[in-house]
C-alpha cells in the first residue's frame, strides 16, 4: 500500500450547491462566491448587457493592446483596458463581478485607450457603465474604495472643483513629475506664462475658486435629484448623502432669502426680467 495513502486529506469533492452551480474560470483566477453573490451578481450583468449605452459603446477587439499600451493607469496597477473591453464583449456573471470589485476605479477616465482603439470602442465609457452599475448597487467593495475620497466629491458637487489655482505647484503635485507647471522642453510654454494664464483674483486664494453662484448651485443640485445621482450615492454612503441635502435646503433657502429681498425692485424694473424659480 502506498505511503500517501496513510497522509491524511481533504475532500476535493464540491458541495451540492456547488456542483448545481460550479463557479467559472475567470480572467484573473476563480472565484467562488456565496449564493447571494452569485444572484446579484446575474442581475448586474443582465443591467449591464440591457444598458442602451452597452451596444454603441462596445463593438469589437482586434486584441492588438493598444489600448493597454497608452493606458497610464496601466503603467502603475493591475489594470488593463483590454482586459475591461473583453469582459464587457465576452465575460460572463463572474468575470464581471470580479471586474466590478477593484478594477474599474484603477481606470482615470483620460479616455487614452479611446483615442488608441482602431474599432472605435468607447473603453472609459463602458468602465464609466460599469461605475454607476456598482455604486447603484451600494457594493461593498466600491464602498470601501470610496470611502476616503467623501470631502473631493463633496467639493465636486457643490463647488464643481477640488482643486485652486494656487494648489498648481509642484511641491502639491509631485506625482505630476518635473514638468507638472510646464516645461519649454516639453509644453513649449513656462511656468510664467501658464501662471499668467490664471485669473489674479484667484490665483492666490482658495475662497474665490470654491464660490459659485446660488443659480449655479441650485442647477447642479436639480440635475443631481432629477438623474438620480443622490439616490444612488444614497445607497452608497448615506451620511455623505444627508450633508449633501442639507446643502442643497441651505442654498434654496438663501437663493429664496435674496429673491424676496429684491422682489420690489425686480417689480419696478423696465423691460423683460429673467424668471427666478428655485
Amino acid at each position: 500500500m502506498s505511503v500517501v495513502a496513510h497522509l491524511p486529506h481533504r475532500s476535493l469533492s464540491l458541495t451540492e450547491e456547488e456542483a448545481a452551480q460550479p463557479p467559472s474560470m475567470e480572467l484573473t483566477g476563480r472565484r467562488r462566491m456565496s449564493p447571494a453573490d452569485r444572484g446579484l451578481s446575474q442581475t448586474l450583468y443582465e443591467e449591464f448587457h440591457q444598458d442602451p449605452r452597452y451596444h454603441e459603446y462596445v463593438l469589437g477587439c482586434l486584441n492588438c493592446g493598444e489600448c493597454t499600451t497608452g493606458c497610464p493607469a496601466a503603467r502603475f496597477y493591475d489594470f488593463s483596458p483590454r482586459e475591461m473591453l473583453q469582459i464587457a464583449a465576452t465575460g460572463d456573471a463572474t468575470t464581471l463581478w470580479d471586474a466590478l470589485q477593484e478594477k474599474i476605479w484603477s481606470c482615470c477616465q483620460c479616455y487614452t485607450c479611446n483615442m488608441r482603439c482602431r474599432f472605435g470602442n468607447d473603453i472609459a465609457g463602458i468602465i464609466s457603465v460599469m461605475r454607476e452599475l456598482s455604486v447603484r448597487h451600494g457594493l461593498e467593495a466600491t464602498r470601501k474604495t470610496l470611502a476616503p475620497f467623501g470631502r473631493s466629491l463633496t467639493l465636486l458637487m457643490t463647488v464643481g472643483t477640488q482643486v485652486s489655482a494656487d494648489m498648481i505647484q509642484p511641491d502639491f503635485f509631485r506625482d505630476w513629475g518635473p514638468f507638472a507647471t510646464g516645461s519649454d522642453q516639453v509644453w513649449g510654454v513656462s511656468p510664467e506664462v501658464m501662471r499668467k494664464a490664471i485669473p489674479l483674483d484667484v490665483l492666490q486664494t482658495t475662497r474665490s475658486s470654491w464660490e459659485v453662484s446660488v443659480q449655479t448651485s441650485l442647477e447642479l443640485f436639480r440635475i443631481y435629484e432629477e438623474t438620480g445621482v443622490l439616490d444612488m450615492l444614497r445607497g452608497l454612503d448615506p451620511d455623505l448623502t444627508e450633508m449633501l441635502v442639507d446643502i442643497i435646503e441651505e442654498r434654496r433657502e438663501e437663493f429664496r432669502e435674496a429673491r424676496e429681498k429684491y422682489r420690489d425692485e425686480l417689480i419696478t424694473m423696465k423691460g423683460p426680467v429673467a424668471s427666478f424659480e428655485g
